[in-house]
């Protein structure tokens, strides 16, 4: 048996990843920022791997060509394949089939946007799922997804789904049901989107010590950078 956890993730190019943070920071912070939650998320599929000896790693990305971008991301031993698709849906099931027909039993997809994602809703997105019919998803509080999960593609799940709006939950509970599918949800947990959402997640690792090495560490550098260049205007005063 093997299993795969995917992590999808656009190369953390500035002006090109979590756009609405921009503004609150630079591109180019937001980028090293985003860089940062990726390789949080590798950690942690690092460690559910050492656990889970059948457990392969992914990293399902985009855009081709852009794979030096990854350098950045603290990773080790993951398999690179490139999203195909115009649309988020069509990803998603592109890189579910793409890995089934490569022989996998279950796959877990996580997106790179909660640095802080407990390791046990992962771990029992994969003890959850025993049956084809079975998807397990993992909700957002903004009432998207952070993980989805399955033996078996049902691509249902992907289509006419109205993506980057709060109605893409409720959408994919109604295509679940219509296609008789046992559908698992795990605890919600929070992206991290917009400067409020930053806020959380910054009082989150005030107060947590242990989760978001990485995110902790670009946040001071960002913290530096920006009192470096509050500094250099006032020098030309």
């Amino acid at each position: 048996m093997k299993e795969a956890l995917v992590l999808m993730a656009k190369a953390p190019l500035p002006g090109q990843v979590k756009t609405r943070l921009v503004g609150a920071l630079t591109a180019e912070d937001v980028a090293d920022l985003y860089a940062a939650f990726l390789s949080d998320t590798f950690a942690l599929m690092e460690e559910l791997a050492e656990e889970r000896e059948t457990l392969r790693l992914v990293l399902c990305y985009t855009p081709e060509g852009a794979e030096e971008a990854f350098e950045k991301v603290e990773r080790e031993g993951s398999l690179m394949l490139v999203q195909r698709g115009a649309t988020l849906g069509e990803r998603l099931q592109h890189c579910f089939a793409d890995l089934f027909e490569s022989g996998y039993s279950s796959v877990v997809v996580l997106g790179g946007d909660s640095p802080t994602l407990p390791g046990e809703n992962v771990w029992a997105a994969f003890e959850n799922l025993a049956a084809d019919n079975q998807v397990v998803i993992g909700p957002a509080e903004d009432a998207g997804y952070y993980l989805i999960g399955m033996c078996k593609l049902h691509q249902p799940l992907f289509q006419s789904i109205p993506w980057s709006t709060p109605d893409v939950l409720t959408a994919t509970r109604q295509r679940a049901r219509v296609a008789g599918l046992e559908l698992i949800e795990l605890p919600i947990w929070y992206d991290v989107d917009t400067p409020a959402e930053l806020e959380r997640l910054q009082q989150e690792l005030k107060e947590r010590r242990d989760v978001g090495r990485y995110t902790r560490r670009c946040l001071k550098e960002i913290a530096k950078r920006a009192e470096d260049r509050g500094s250099r205007i006032e020098d030309r005063r």
